[in-house]
């Protein structure tokens, strides 16, 4: 009271708390009191940062109106923007270049203020669903997505896939970012096959030459390099190419010079 009259029916009004109730509701001049009251602090206040706050008291004197005081206070509200992401792979629907493999990421609000925009970067998947993009705090989702394997990953015996995930936060934070990897092993499983053909012959005399041909075959699930053949009677062999794709077939030729014991 800072009048030189006593005042009554003294309280405080604030939209934010609703009825405030104080100690005692008269104050002669020159006393003070003190009136408390909690507000809960909600989403968007939390998202915005501050919590602006304007207060009233009153009271009313032995004649004429009631006379008033406002006060504002504004109280700034720390603020976390942070994500996190688990990458998981199920198991590969085959051996070979073309099967797939599903992924899974589950994407959680781990700050205190609420994301928006969650977004996946995987330079292995051209693309990815997630049921929602708009995480509160605490809040979780998984996304899911289909990688198909290659013959390169096959050939390594793996596959290895490393996630981004961010979120757009309120304005003014930076956008929190997580990543997540993952290793998948692949069944490697390499074979050949060699069919040896006769191909014709010169004569049936010392030195006439018999021709042979190898056809190869790459009957596994990996490239196979080095191609060569040993043959006892054939003294070298020659092969368009020593390097056989999966499913792929080479021919390779060789001479034999007929000897009198043969």
């Amino acid at each position: 009271n800072t009048g030189n009259l006593p005042l009554t029916s003294v309280g405080v009004s604030d939209p934010k708390v609703g009825p405030v109730t104080c100690p005692v509701t008269t104050l002669a001049p020159g006393a003070s009191t003190s009136c408390t009251k909690s507000y809960a602090l909600t989403q968007a206040d939390i998202d915005s940062g501050t919590l602006p706050n304007t207060a009233t008291a009153s009271g009313t004197p032995p004649t004429g109106a009631a006379v008033t005081s406002t006060s504002a206070v504004t109280t700034t509200i720390p603020r976390t923007a942070t994500i996190a992401l688990t990458k998981t792979a199920g198991t590969p629907s085959g051996t070979t270049a073309g099967s797939t493999l599903a992924y899974s990421f589950l994407v959680t609000n781990t700050g205190n203020v609420t994301l928006t925009g969650i977004a996946i970067t995987d330079a292995k998947i051209p693309s990815y669903t997630c049921p929602v993009t708009t995480l509160a705090p605490g809040a979780s989702t998984t996304c899911t997505a289909t990688h198909t394997i290659t013959q390169a990953e096959i050939d390594a015996g793996a596959v290895t896939n490393f996630a981004t995930v961010t979120g757009t936060p309120p304005s003014g934070m930076t956008a929190p970012t997580a990543n997540g990897t993952t290793t998948t092993p692949l069944t490697r499983s390499p074979a050949i096959a060699l069919d040896k053909q006769y191909s014709g012959m010169t004569g049936q005399t010392v030195g006439s030459t018999v021709s042979y041909s190898f056809v190869v075959s790459n009957t596994g699930n990996v490239t196979l390099t080095g191609i060569w053949l040993q043959d006892a009677k054939v003294a070298s062999t020659s092969c368009p190419t020593t390097t056989l794709a999966v499913g792929a077939s080479v021919t390779c030729t060789g001479t034999y010079t007929l000897t009198q014991a043969d």
